[in-house]
């Protein structure tokens, strides 16, 4: 590779060529492994499309779940669509939809990629008047400070003629070059596309979603099957400071930091894809219907065996018959009991039930750690003792509105990612409760509920803060947690 690419510094070393010879590597024996893969393949690409339009519509601000992606996108007959992130979700859908179905005859060209954009941000009817057209005014990107001001994160190319000459030549020279590679050729097509921003809203949706496309027209036809939106989430910090620290140079910025994050990330997913197939570990001799059980119980920790028959489609006997045969090979774990039992790819037998914690005016903190795969914290009751006398539920219920008490949950990991999810107390009480004392229905589950799914097994050590934050100085409640955990 040559020292400048496009209008780009990249000077490639032992390490960019050993991360794409790696990709590479496993992008030569991935026909073969298809082919014998079957319905395995079917059901991680469901599991991958629910993951990959949560999470880079949340990249954006959505506040949908995968689980509500999931009933959204089973529902898209029926829904309305009346709010924005139900919009955005749909939209990012079927342009994915889209690719999968068509990668194969989407040219990359300026028309392709505004017709790309005009189904993305079609169901939106604030969008209406600038989908599918370059921008028309400036889209410079901004980032919020504490106080409410804003700071440029970076100048985007202008509105108008120099937008149009930025596309044109971007586009002219991805078609035209022969000799980059093709992933090292995609990741500045992706970097030069968002640092031009050539759309008024929606361009870090659409960047994605073609890198999506760039990798299969170039034969990678595994990225279907596990998330690269995840991927980004999950690293949506470092993310933006690769971003920031490339485009700071601009113009002739060297791009290597970039690229070098592209391809960790393609490194991580594949390897991902790798662990969920089970070529490397004894899953690779499971029959099919085996592995399509164990695939579905890495996805859905903690489900039951209705659960896997109805999602499946395999008969309930013949569900609990492979259940069994798996946990006597110790490919799978059993927890519970009758009707409660349930099944993980993790042994969590060292599960410590009705732990407390205690939250006092005094002590208001608590720190904890996950440290592996597997590993949980499970809030199921809230118990307050009021510091006062009280004859009748309102009588402490009031307080507890008035006092806005709610539990802050931030979970940290290894690479210094922030998840940071608030849960009101008062929500959970009920006007049949006599005693203050709350039991979650929908239980907080440390980290799934934070991370939308589970966090991948390189995030691991996790930090845990646990907060009880109030609009007073003084509670007139102390608050005890009961919560399970597994290390």
């Amino acid at each position: 590779m040559k020292e400048y690419i496009y209008t780009f510094k990249l000077v490639p070393d032992w390490k960019l060529i050993n991360e794409l010879s790696q990709i590479d590597k496993f992008g030569g024996s991935w026909p073969s492994i298809e082919k014998r893969e079957g319905k395995s393949l079917k059901q991680l690409k469901s599991i991958a499309t629910v993951r990959s339009v949560g999470a880079s519509t949340r990249i954006e601000g959505s506040k949908l779940t995968d689980y509500e992606v999931e009933i959204l996108l089973k529902n898209i007959e029926v829904s309305k669509l009346e709010e924005r992130d139900q919009q955005e979700v749909i939209g990012y859908f079927e342009v994915l939809d889209t690719i999968s179905e068509s990668y194969k005859d989407i040219d990359i060209t300026e028309s392709s990629i505004k017709h790309l954009h005009n189904i993305l941000m079609r169901h939106s009817k604030k969008d209406e008047w600038h989908k599918g057209n370059y921008k028309s005014q400036s889209n410079v990107v901004e980032a919020t400070n504490q106080d409410g001001s804003k700071h440029t994160v970076f100048q985007t190319t202008a509105p108008g003629l120099a937008t149009e000459e930025a596309m044109r030549k971007l586009i002219d020279w991805y078609n035209s070059d022969k000799e980059t590679h093709t992933m090292v050729r995609s990741a500045i097509f992706i970097y030069d596309f968002l640092s031009i921003h050539p759309f008024q809203d929606g361009n870090g949706r659409l960047s994605r979603l073609l890198a999506t496309l760039l990798l299969l027209r170039h034969g990678y036809s595994w990225i279907q099957y596990v998330s690269f939106e995840h991927e980004i989430e999950s690293r949506k910090t470092e993310y933006y400071k690769v971003l920031m620290q490339c485009q700071s140079e601009r113009p002739g910025e060297d791009v290597y930091t970039w690229i070098h994050f592209f391809l960790d990330c393609l490194n991580n997913i594949q390897n991902q894809l790798i662990n969920k197939l089970g070529i490397q570990n004894s899953s690779a001799r499971m029959a099919p219907r085996e592995r399509m059980v164990y695939i579905f119980i890495e996805n859905h920790p903690g489900s039951k065996s209705g659960e896997v028959s109805k999602k499946l489609d395999i008969p309930l006997p013949t569900v609990k018959r492979i259940l069994t045969e798996m946990v006597e090979k110790k490919l799978l774990f059993r927890h519970g009991l009758s009707a409660g039992t349930n099944y993980t790819i993790e042994s969590v037998s060292s599960i410590k039930a009705d732990m407390i914690i205690k939250f006092t005016n005094d002590e208001r903190k608590k720190e904890l750690s996950l440290m592996s795969l597997g590993s949980f914290i499970e809030i199921k009751k809230i118990i307050l003792t009021p510091l006062f006398q009280w004859a009748v539920p309102d009588d402490w219920s009031q307080k507890l509105v008035n006092q806005g008490l709610y539990l802050r949950v931030v979970c940290s990991n290894n690479k210094g990612e922030i998840r940071d999810q608030p849960y009101s107390i008062s929500s959970y009480n009920d006007p049949f409760y006599f005693q203050p004392v709350f039991n979650l229905s929908n239980l907080i589950n440390i980290p799934m509920s934070l991370w939308q799914g589970s966090p991948s097994a390189n995030e691991y050590p996790i930090k845990i803060l646990i907060e009880l934050i109030s609009s007073v100085n003084k509670l007139d409640f102390d608050v005890m947690i009961v919560y399970d955990a597994a290390e």
